[in-house]
This record gives structure tokens, C-alpha cells and sequence, in this order.
């Protein structure tokens, strides 16, 4: 499980002075999150999912009325059907030269049209249906069935529960020994529980005017603990004397001519 150790956490007094014994806050979020929106117009038919239920990769979340788009699908193969049959027995008349070359050509052409045009109406009839990229769980549904919505209207906001990540920002101080393989405990305000993590990366950027830093962590433990959801709060504590290796170091020497 990925840790995202940075963002939406502001740099206080006193969280300076829990950071300088090795605490920072911590808000627990999830890594992939998504509100999915319509590629087509049309009417909602059926909604899968109410807020706050759970889902599994491709379940149907969202089905639209496609009775129109697929008649325009109908139509589409009825015509290259047509379109097919024509161009074989132009084939077959030009075989026994009763007519010309450019006539079979033009045929095909319009076969190829009409093909083209079911592939179009089969993208606009699988549009209908709206499955889950990921499994996770329904935040909130920004639609009701029987409503009819425009392209690119939102829908459902998803995310997934089981791959969480963990935001915090850490004083840039600490980037001179705050590298990779470094433990950490998470410690869950909501339930109480306290998680073991490791930092992956530290962040690339010094925020100038906070002097801190984003960094990417993961917990180390065995996936995520049940209860726990996005949108808790917690206190990441770094072991002491990690903190205090960076207190004692000693300034270097001004080196004169």
C-alpha cells in the first residue's frame, strides 16, 4: 500500500514543535479516487451503486437507457449488411465482365463506410454502461435514476478503500537524514490503532515559504486494517534518535585563507 506522505496539511506553531520531537500530523487518504462523468446524453436507467457501498472491478455502477443508440447500432449493421452484399455480387458481375473495375472499388468503398459506422455506433452503445475501473467503495452519487444528463455531466464519485495513502508534511530540515528504508509508526486518531511505514522517496520540492517537504512512504504492515477509510487523521512519530541525529550535528567549519 502506497503512502503519499504530503499536501493538505498546514504547518502550525505547534506543529513545528511536535516536529522537532519527531511527530507530524498525518491524514489518511485514498490513492485512487476518481467522479465519473457521462460520455454520452441520455436518461440513467439504473444506478448500481448507493453512497457508501462497495463495488469490485467492472461492476456496473451506472447504466444509461441506450434504446436509441442501439437502434443506431441496428441500423449501422443492417446497412453494412447491404453494403457487404452489394460489393460481392459486383465481384462476382465484374468476374464475368459485366462491369467495370471502378464499380467493384466503389462498392468496397461504401462497405468500408458502412463498417466504420458500426464501429462507431458500437463505442456510443458500450458508453452506456458504466463499469468500475477499481474495486472500492461509492462516495457520493451526484445523479438519481430516470434523469436525463448532458456529456461530460458527473455522475458517481468512487474510491478505493483498500489502497490508501497517507498525507504529511515534514519539516525540510529532516531531508538530511530522512532517506528511503526510514520507519515510522502511524499512529490512527480515529481508532487508535498504531501502524508500522517506511519512506519510499523523499519529495523532490522545498515549499520556500513553509520550509517543508512532501514524501512518499507505505505502510508496512499486512494491508489495510479493518475500519480504517479515507479521511482520518493520525500522527506519523519518527523514531527519536533519527531526530535527534539531526539536532547534534555539529555545524561545519567557516574554512579561511
Amino acid at each position: 500500500m502506497t503512502v503519499l506522505l504530503g499536501g493538505g496539511l498546514a504547518s502550525t506553531p505547534a506543529a513545528a514543535q511536535d516536529a522537532s520531537q519527531g511527530q507530524v500530523r498525518a491524514l489518511i487518504e485514498a490513492r485512487r479516487h476518481a467522479v465519473l462523468s457521462s460520455e454520452i446524453p441520455g436518461r440513467i436507467a439504473r444506478m448500481g451503486v448507493d453512497a457508501g457501498q462497495s463495488f469490485k472491478a467492472g461492476d456496473l455502477l451506472v447504466a444509461f437507457d441506450c434504446s436509441s443508440y442501439q437502434a443506431e447500432l441496428d441500423g449501422a449493421r443492417a446497412q453494412l449488411n447491404a453494403a457487404e452484399v452489394t460489393a460481392r455480387v459486383n465481384r462476382r458481375l465484374n468476374s464475368l465482365r459485366s462491369i467495370g473495375e471502378a464499380e467493384v472499388q466503389l462498392a468496397e468503398a461504401k462497405a468500408q463506410v458502412a463498417r466504420a459506422d458500426v464501429r462507431k455506433a458500437e463505442v456510443q452503445a458500450r458508453r452506456c454502461d458504466i463499469k468500475a475501473p477499481f474495486d472500492g467503495r461509492a462516495v457520493e452519487r451526484r445523479i438519481q435514476e430516470h434523469e436525463s444528463v448532458a456529456a461530460g455531466a458527473p455522475l458517481l464519485e468512487i474510491l478505493s478503500d483498500r489502497d490508501l495513502k497517507v498525507e504529511l508534511i515534514v519539516p525540510s530540515s529532516w531531508l538530511v537524514w530522512l532517506k528511503p528504508g526510514q520507519r515510522f509508526d502511524l499512529r490512527v486518531d480515529e481508532t487508535g490503532a498504531t501502524l508500522p511505514g517506511e519512506v519510499v522517496l523523499p519529495g523532490a520540492k522545498v515549499d520556500p515559504a513553509s520550509q517543508s517537504v512532501k514524501v512518499t512512504a507505505k505502510l508496512t504492515g499486512n494491508g489495510v486494517p479493518a475500519g480504517m477509510i479515507a479521511g482520518m487523521s493520525g500522527t506519523a512519530i519518527f523514531p527519536e534518535p533519527a531526530v535527534s541525529s539531526l539536532q547534534g550535528t555539529p555545524k561545519p567549519e567557516t574554512v579561511r585563507p
